[in-house]
């Protein structure tokens, strides 16, 4: 079979697709298969040791080149993921709901754990590509009895992308409630903050009372502050230190331009002093 050939420049552009004129826009003429080529696999080690012998598990995550927020491992979700595997006894035999998941680190590491809890996986419809693909990555099936993922709006009711629907499948389906909530810099866009707050609120005054949210998030401003959302919605929030579960940031820094590779992937890294600004709260029942 022949390829039919192009007319003349100005079809073959006339023809391209909204993402490859973006491409091109952020990338030049090449933008298309520049950024499939900034694609990246990185890989986050965690250890314990069992009977005297260390054991590792690995968290292999695809980055991407692109605008999007989802397509990054953002710092907080590092700090929020060691918070997980320190106190990872508290998320056996649990539900857990990640909102924003993104890239998914928390839910696929605990989806790696030995006593691993029943998982949702949420973000806007347009990032549930991306958590599929890192759930193929770690070789985790989605399932009706242990992982789902599902996309989820903030701060609306009724529809097949809210919170109640989420709540209600959990309820139907798994004869149980989501007992934590976890998200990792889900306050990043101010203008979102309320339909976040308003989204756990229903989740702990209408679903279950004894439900926590847990979320990471990198201080940005000394100026913004959920406080009154809080008070608003009747929630309270407390600071959990890092030193609590023992983070070390070392782990994490880049102190080598020497980026070392093992299995197609390098370990994630991050300059020094990002993690210094990185907070985690819970959330919960004024």
């Amino acid at each position: 079979m022949s390829v039919p050939k192009k007319n003349n420049k100005s079809t073959a552009k006339s023809h391209l697709t909204p993402a490859e004129i973006k491409d091109q826009v952020l990338f030049g003429s090449f933008g298309s298969e520049m950024k499939k080529a900034l694609k990246s696999v990185k890989r986050i080690s965690y250890f314990q040791s069992d009977e005297g012998e260390i054991e590792e598990t690995k968290i292999y995550i695809q980055e991407s080149l692109d605008p999007a927020y989802g397509f990054y491992i953002w710092p907080s979700s590092l700090v929020m993921s060691e918070f997980i595997w320190h106190y990872q006894e508290y998320f056996g035999d649990c539900t857990v709901l990640e909102v924003g998941a993104g890239t998914s680190l928390p839910s696929l590491l605990l989806s790696k754990l030995e006593n691993r809890p029943r998982i949702i996986l949420t973000d806007i419809p347009a990032i549930i590509p991306v958590i599929h693909e890192n759930l193929t990555l770690n070789e985790i099936s989605v399932s009706d009895d242990q992982v789902w993922v599902a996309p989820l709006l903030w701060g609306c009711l009724g529809d097949t992308t809210s919170i109640d629907h989420v709540t209600n499948t959990v309820e139907r389906e798994w004869k149980t409630r989501i007992d934590y909530v976890i998200g990792s810099d889900t306050f990043y866009e101010p203008s979102e903050f309320e339909n976040l707050i308003v989204m756990i609120s229903y989740i702990i005054q209408e679903h279950n009372p004894e439900c926590k949210f847990f979320t990471a998030y990198q201080e940005r401003s000394s100026n913004r502050s959920i406080q009154y959302l809080l008070d608003k919605w009747k929630l309270k929030c407390r600071l959990i230190l890092k030193d609590s579960f023992y983070f070390d940031e070392s782990k994490y820094l880049n102190l080598s331009d020497i980026d070392e590779e093992e299995d197609n992937a390098s370990e994630v890294k991050v300059n020094a002093g990002v993690l210094a600004s990185v907070f985690l709260l819970e959330i919960s029942r004024k």
